[in-house]
């Protein structure tokens, strides 16, 4: 199993005892009412869910590869308790197909296959502990868990994948301020998705000490302005080692929205470039009942050797999901991109399509086109068929996916 940082450790020690603490405590108040509505035991909830998903990767330069896996998860949770929370989760992946048709860790190619980022995987995916501050509108989250802001461009828990990105922290969250969200966390170890099996030091975790601040005001009407600085420092990830800042606009008219985006970035820590790059993004939609549809661009700048960063953020969400992106080239990144979407035979559908060149340079990558339908199934499932071709230009290899999954909760 994954190796728990500080903050996790502390936190299964600081759990047992404030949960035994809070049980004593209630109990010792009301030991009567405890024993007759049993109010304790109906704060607990068991939890789970469960993902089966088929998976194809063909890219030029490697064979073919496919694999079906299964994750599992399962975990207790509680009500507030006092004030406080508790959640654990535990989370397994299976692999049902044969493991020599693909490979799961970048780097490592298994039998010339295709890298498919699905590991065997068993390990500790959450373990947290919250205490609510009434008082000053502040909730204060210790332990390991997910964090994510906004849309997850910079900051996420890489959902697409069957292991998520889970970070070691100590979360702030303050809403003392009518319309503002305010949120700082100290972060000393990132789980990343390749699981605990990793053949390598660095897929597995980073660790170091990183601070992210993230502020949201809502006071404008339709609107939501941010500003955020994510100060990123790695003991062995330093060309991940990185100081993050920006701003962002997104609001709505009717059925227009919009999102502008501006982030400067320079290297930090023990990162031994030297360098400061810029992020763009700007996008307008119309969203209706029956159909979306927008366009968008996104720029990644680069000096011709360093380019702008994102290594924590959701990136499959973004540049296409042939995922021939999820790093930015050293060359940087140019995406325009549009799409279009609809419901129709109990599915949403949504097709979107790519132009990508290097921001250094101007160098021709190819357009990508991308398909996804998705469809509830009663409460507690839901169907995702999702279809990626990327046709690579110049460096650029040809890049082919496809998955089906079903989601199920309970």
């Amino acid at each position: 199993m994954k190796t728990p940082s500080k903050t996790a450790l502390a936190l299964a020690m600081m759990s047992a005892s404030t949960l035994s603490g809070m049980a004593g405590t209630e109990a010792a108040a009301n030991c009567t009412a405890a024993e007759s509505d049993g109010s304790i035991l109906d704060s607990i909830h068991l939890f789970g869910t469960a993902r089966l998903r088929y998976e194809y990767a063909d890219i030029d330069g490697f064979d073919e590869a496919n694999v079906g896996s299964l994750r599992a998860r399962y975990g207790i949770k509680t009500d507030s308790i006092g004030g406080f929370k508790f959640l654990a989760e535990g989370e397994t992946t299976v692999i049902l197909t044969d493991q020599g048709k693909y490979t799961p860790f970048p780097g490592f190619i298994n039998n010339g296959r295709a890298v498919i980022a699905d590991p065997d995987n068993f390990e500790l995916n959450r373990l947290q502990l919250s205490y609510d501050i009434e008082a000053i509108d502040t909730t204060l989250t210790v332990g390991r868990q997910y964090i994510t802001f906004a849309d997850q461009r910079f900051i996420g828990a890489v959902g697409w994948r069957q292991n998520d990105q889970t970070f070691d922290a100590v979360v702030l969250e303050n809403k003392s301020i009518k319309d503002l969200n305010f949120t700082y966390a100290y972060v000393d170890q990132v789980n990343r998705i390749f699981g605990d099996q990793t053949p390598a030091r660095g897929l597995d975790y980073w660790s170091g000490e990183s601070h992210l601040i993230h502020t949201e005001y809502t006071g404008i009407e339709n609107h939501t302005v941010r500003a955020f600085a994510y100060l990123l420092d790695f003991d062995n990830s330093a060309p991940n080692s990185t100081d993050t800042y920006g701003l962002e606009l997104q609001g709505k008219n009717g059925s227009l929205n919009y999102l502008l985006t501006a982030a400067v970035q320079n290297d930090a820590g023990n990162n031994m470039a030297d360098y400061q790059e810029y992020y763009y993004r700007g996008q307008i939609g119309v969203k209706q009942d029956c159909y979306n549809y927008g366009a968008g661009f996104e720029v990644m700048t680069s000096d011709g050797t360093n380019s702008f960063r994102i290594p924590l953020g959701t990136n499959h969400k973004f540049n296409g999901f042939a995922d021939a992106y999820l790093s930015t080239p050293g060359a940087g990144l140019v995406d325009y991109y549009a799409w279009v979407g609809t419901k129709a035979l109990g599915f949403k559908h949504t097709l979107t399509v790519h132009n990508f060149s290097t921001e250094s340079g101007g160098t021709g990558l190819g357009w990508e086109i991308d398909y996804v339908a998705a469809r509830k199934i009663g409460d507690h499932a839901k169907f995702i068929l999702k279809a990626a071709h990327l046709m690579g230009d110049g460096p650029q290899a040809d890049v082919t996916r496809a998955s089906a999954e079903i989601n199920l909760s309970f």
